[in-house]
């Protein structure tokens, strides 16, 4: 069977030949694109759809080297089937055999019999196959996929051709690749039913390559090479794989002066071009494909010669570029090193940028070199400022190769060059660079280059503790150096659920850093201690992480990045926790243009997470969707563990997607943190799998999971009920269980924690779970009364007042107050509506549709008895009680008493409102 997911950046493409092959009426779908662009991989996708949509799917993959075999498609789209079906014929005959004259034609080209006469035999072959098509589609749609229909041999592609052209009204569909140039005719078009869609592959964008090249390439997200292969494969997914096997294949990964290793069947398809790259014309070329961006193109008579050869090519604008951006890695893989040198020289005199200007220089000089050392290094500086880490990284590296004369200040810089590989995702390099740093001898450096693998661990942290105790060893009594591990320390020790061993190291990485009198240090120690403060002294914590914010924003220099980052991030969450939502999403929005500007692609995964939370909180529902499915791919970009992309993916759809997906992608994100043992991703995953439930009304699996999640939360220290709204549903979840006890106990334990931490913003929450209990004690009544009463105008958080509304319109439903229900309902989705949270909006929706026909239990209520069901029509015609009465052969009394009870349940007053419920019969 084939595979039924669309490749990567294909969902399109996918939709598109799915509706041109007509949902199994039949019809043509021809798809085309150059070598490597992902024909088959389509193919593939659309043939696993047919099969699983019951079809019979029949597929020739054909190849150059057999077109000269006659009938060979032939032989591959109907043996089998043929042998299955004489096979079922010998139990069971089948009127729809063929005749003996056409069996004789197929099987002797099929070679399962003696070849028959020219014409004649050529005639029935070609009807032989048309009746078959058309009886085995009498059972079942028929598929035919044709792989590279260029290559056909001859005599089946007539063959084919002649049954496109006699198939419509049959239940047989063709599906055909052909391999096709840019601007050029497709050629197979007659081998396809119509009517026929046309479908050209495009290159996928480097996004997408870089997620192919992670999935199936071998290559880390972030690792350079990936950025290099995926614009040399100008969007072509075979060209991709390709370079990516050839390239893991390396014994070490192309430098920023090397060539881009190109294997032998890449090299061949451009072999026509190549050929004519004499070496005055590579000369020529070489700083086109040197330079980012290019300078100059070769004039005159050059210029010529390769547009001639096929090299260049023109952009809608009119300018040059070269015909297939692989070529320029080919024109720079065939130059000499010497000649390579010799042009970054050149381009080094010609370019006014100081980054360009200084990268060429160092790639003009491979030796050492003090001056141009510190020409890079400040380069990579600027590199910094205009948001590029990526290229500060390969800057800072490069200076530090050209720093020879000084084994220390060398050290210093390849670390810095490893910070920002980290800065950029580019995780592997940051680590191989850390490795070079520990093989030296700068103490300083090597300390550092342990803390940020301790950073780079992710969700393994086994190996974890020896890297710190190996950096508290070579820190000795620095004050700076020590401040440096203990914070560290603490940081590990809060994330792996020791909250108070990590105040104590938080306590000495304070004084170490008071010793050291080194401000960004400090502002670090209130970046740690920041997020346990706002759970134990809100109050506090607020004005202090002001003043913290005010400090870094006034003394920038000193500020370090990612302290600066988390204090802000803090400061957000205080913000939200105290319901001060406006002045949240002003810091979080400016706080993420900041990020986005400095392109550090790991601290913009890390404040999208944020940017998704408060936008949710806030009820606005399509940014927090929006933020959280772009925070979920970077985060599974940049790894090392895919649990917290997944859960930021997860919570995306419980914002703007559907609790189906959200249930799909918290599953998945449960066992990738499991498996890494994160307890803080295994609870959030949790909790989304919980709100799913509840989405569902699935409330005993609900209470589970919300149970877990609280449970793991509180373990790691994690005990502010605003850190992850779990409380209120889990009463919920508990109440609706019938675990009443339990649920009772926890709505006073959170109370009690609401009222300490004086969170005001979970008060309506907790409301709303207090009323379910009291309704499921019995008295729904008066639990909806109060609810109503706690209800207010308005609130910081508008989901909650919506889900308050929700709860509101099933409590009146239970006391059989239809009307109230129904209005309550109705107000929770225009809420719903206007944050536009769509799975919770379909809920409410689904509730108001199922209203009419529910009678005070959770689920459907009885339907209409047959009487009930005679009287509702009676009335609907028009008929007195009375007349009804005498028509069904019962009292007046009954029908009154039936037509009360019917009033009721469907919420309508009287016998017009009886007769315009459309639930009601």
């Amino acid at each position: 069977m084939g595979d039924t997911t669309a490749p990567p950046g294909r969902d399109e493409v996918l939709a598109r030949c799915l509706a041109g092959l007509g949902g199994g009426g039949g019809g043509g779908v021809l798809l085309t694109g150059p070598a490597g662009i992902g024909r088959s991989a389509v193919l593939d996708a659309v043939q696993g759809e047919a099969e699983r949509a019951g079809a019979l799917v029949l597929r020739s993959n054909s190849a150059a080297c057999e077109a000269g075999l006659p009938q060979l498609a032939l032989y591959d789209l109907f043996a089998a089937a043929l042998a299955e079906r004489d096979e079922r014929d010998a139990w069971e005959p089948d009127s729809t055999a063929l005749a003996p004259h056409l069996r004789a034609a197929l099987d002797a080209a099929l070679l399962r019999a003696p070849a028959g006469d020219g014409a004649a035999g050529q005639l029935a072959l070609r009807l032989a196959v048309l009746e078959l098509l058309r009886a085995l589609a009498v059972s079942r749609p028929v598929l035919l996929v044709l792989d590279d229909a260029h290559c056909l041999d001859p005599a089946s592609a007539q063959v084919l051709a002649f049954v496109a052209r006699r198939l419509a009204g049959q239940r047989v569909a063709v599906l055909a690749a052909e391999r096709l140039a840019d601007g050029a005719e497709p050629g197979c078009l007659d081998l396809l039913p119509g009517p026929v869609t046309e479908v050209a592959l495009d290159p996928l964008p480097p996004a997408v390559i870089g997620e192919l090249l992670s999935a199936r390439g071998g290559l880390a997200p972030g690792d350079p090479v990936v950025e290099r292969i995926a614009a040399a494969s100008g969007g072509n997914p075979g060209f991709a794989l390709a370079l990516a096997r050839t390239a893991r294949r390396s014994c070490a990964p192309p430098g920023a002066d090397e060539p881009l290793p190109v294997p032998r069947g890449l090299r061949e398809l451009f072999a026509a071009q190549l050929a004519a790259l004499t070496p005055e014309l590579l000369a020529e070329l070489l700083p086109a494909a040197t330079a980012r961006p290019v300078p100059r193109w070769p004039a005159g008579e050059a210029l010529g010669q390769a547009f001639a050869a096929g090299l260049l090519t023109r952009t809608p604008g009119g300018e040059p570029r070269f015909a297939h951006p692989l070529l320029r890695e080919l024109v720079y893989a065939d130059a000499t090193g010497a000649q390579r040198r010799q042009c970054h020289a050149a381009l080094a005199e010609q370019l006014d940028d100081p980054l360009e200007k200084a990268r060429h220089r160092a790639l003009a000089t491979p030796g050492p070199d003090p001056a141009l050392a510190a020409e890079l290094a400040a380069a990579a500086e600027l590199a910094v400022d205009r948001g590029a880490p990526a290229q500060a990284a390969e800057l800072a590296r490069l200076a530090a190769e050209r720093t020879d004369h000084d084994p220390q200040l060398a050290a210093d810089r390849l670390l810095t060059a490893a910070r920002h590989a980290r800065d950029a995702g580019r995780a592997d390099q940051a680590r191989r660079t850390c490795d070079a740093v520990l093989r030296g001898a700068n103490r300083a450096a090597r300390v550092g280059a342990r803390l940020l693998l301790v950073e780079l661990a992710g969700g393994d942290r086994s190996g974890v503790p020896a890297l710190l105790d190996a950096a508290q060893a070579e820190a000795g009594d620095t004050p700076g150096l020590r401040a440096a591990v203990q914070l560290h320390r603490a940081e590990h020790a809060i994330s792996t659920g020791r909250p108070d061993q990590g105040l104590a190291e938080l306590a000495e990485a304070a004084r170490q850093a008071e010793r050291s009198g080194d401000l960004a240090q400090q502002l670090e120690v209130i970046a740690v201690r920041a997020p346990i403060e706002l759970q134990l002294r809100p109050e506090w914590v607020l004005p202090s992480l002001r003043h913290a914010t005010e400090l870094a924003a006034r003394r920038p220099a000193a500020a370090p990045r990612a302290a600066s980052i988390q204090i802000r991030c803090c400061l957000v969450v205080g913000l939200l926790r105290a319901g001060a939502v406006g002045e949240a999403i002003e810091e979080v929005n400016q706080l993420r243009a900041d990020v986005e500007s400095a392109g550090r692609l790991k601290d913009l995964a890390d404040v999208l997470h944020l940017v998704a939370s408060t936008h949710e909180r806030a009820g606005r529902c399509v940014q927090a969707y929006q933020a959280g499915r772009r925070g979920g791919r970077l985060r599974r970009e940049l790894g090392p563990t895919p649990a917290p992309g997944l859960v930021l993916s997860a919570a995306a759809e419980l914002n703007g997607g559907t609790a189906q997906r959200a249930t799909e992608l918290a599953t998945s994100a449960l066992l990738a943190a499991e498996a890494a043992g994160d307890a803080e991703w295994t609870a959030y995953a949790l909790g989304l799998l919980g709100r799913a439930d509840l989405l569902g009304r699935r409330h005993q699996r609900a209470a589970e999971h919300l149970g877990r999640c609280r449970t793991l939360l509180r373990g790691l220290g994690f005990t502010d009920p605003a850190l992850f709204l779990v409380d209120a549903d889990l009463v919920e979840a508990l109440a609706w269980s019938g675990a009443l006890a339990p649920a009772w106990q926890l709505l006073r334990e959170a109370g009690a924690e609401v009222d300490r931490l004086d969170r005001r913003v979970l008060r309506l929450g907790l409301a709303r779970a207090r009323a379910v209990l009291a309704a499921r004690d019995g008295d729904p009544r008066g639990a909806a009364d109060e609810l109503r009463a706690q209800l207010p105008a308005s609130h910081p958080y508008p989901l909650e007042r919506a889900r308050a509304l929700l709860t509101l319109g099933d409590l009146e439903r239970r006391a059989r107050r239809r009307a109230a229900a129904r209005a309550d309902l109705r107000a929770a989705a225009e809420a719903f509506a206007a944050a536009q949270c769509l799975p919770w909006l379909a809920h409410t929706e689904e509730r108001l549709a199922r209203l009419d026909g529910l009678d005070g239990a959770d689920g459907p209520g009885p339907a209409l008895s047959e009487l009930e069901r005679q009287i509702v029509a009676l009335v609907r015609q028009g008929a007195t009680n009375r007349q009804v009465a005498a028509a069904l052969h019962v009292s007046v009394k009954s029908v009154e008493g039936s037509l009360t009870r019917l009033y009721r349940r469907f919420g309508v007053r009287d016998r017009a409102g009886l007769t315009a419920c459309p639930s009601a019969g």
